[in-house]
């Protein structure tokens, strides 16, 4: 037995109610795991096909910037590297979901990105997809990190379900036991005791 206990009355009592609180808690914490697991599968497809979505942008980009570099001489692509006048700043927040803090990124653009035509309307487009694909990037940052703060909630659950399953709610279970067979020994004892006084007044 791991907890020390004194059989008494007063400590079966206290034990009987820890019992009962442990079990509550065992039951909250393990609705809660399986809330999170299901938030958690669902998060695994969402970064799955963000992921996937943002692969397949990337490379048409890329293929769409090799082509313009290689259409476009030395002079020209240094300008173009040097244009447009946008700047990109981001804050990263904190907020909760289901009481788990996760990051969240607002981005902000500072300057317009005015249409040259002097190059190529390739270039043109690829600013636009440019832009887009860095907000979709954040986005799966953002999808990411509540993946990685939900599997370590999920671990931090799981860890507190099994002490109380398998450590606190065992132990209390075995003091219970204890102190009642010591009760019901005492109690044979008293009645011993009892009967041996009334043997020895009626000799």
């Amino acid at each position: 037995m791991k907890l020390k206990v004194n059989p008494t009355r007063m400590e079966l009592l206290k034990l009987k109610k820890r019992l009962n609180i442990a079990k509550r808690g065992h039951k909250l914490l393990k609705d809660k795991e399986e809330q999170l697991l299901i938030e958690f599968r669902k998060l695994v497809s969402i970064v799955e096909e963000e992921r996937k979505k943002i692969e397949n942008q990337l490379i048409e980009f890329y293929k769409k910037v090799l082509i313009l570099r290689g259409t476009t001489n030395e002079k020209k692509w240094e300008s173009m590297l040097k244009i447009p006048s946008i700047n990109i700043k981001y804050n990263l927040l904190k907020k909760r979901i289901f009481n788990i803090p996760v990051n969240k990124i607002e981005m902000e653009i500072f300057g317009e990105f005015i249409p040259n035509y002097y190059f190529s309307p390739f270039y043109n487009v690829l600013i636009k997809e440019g832009l887009s694909i860095l907000k979709l990037l954040f986005t799966l940052y953002e999808f990411e990190n509540k993946l990685i703060s939900f599997a370590e909630e999920i671990e931090r659950t799981r860890r507190r379900v099994n002490a109380l399953e398998y450590v606190l709610i065992p132990n209390i279970q075995e003091a219970i036991k204890f102190i009642q067979i010591k009760l019901e020994e005492y109690e044979r004892t008293s009645l011993t005791t009892l009967k041996h006084l009334k043997l020895i007044e009626t000799s």
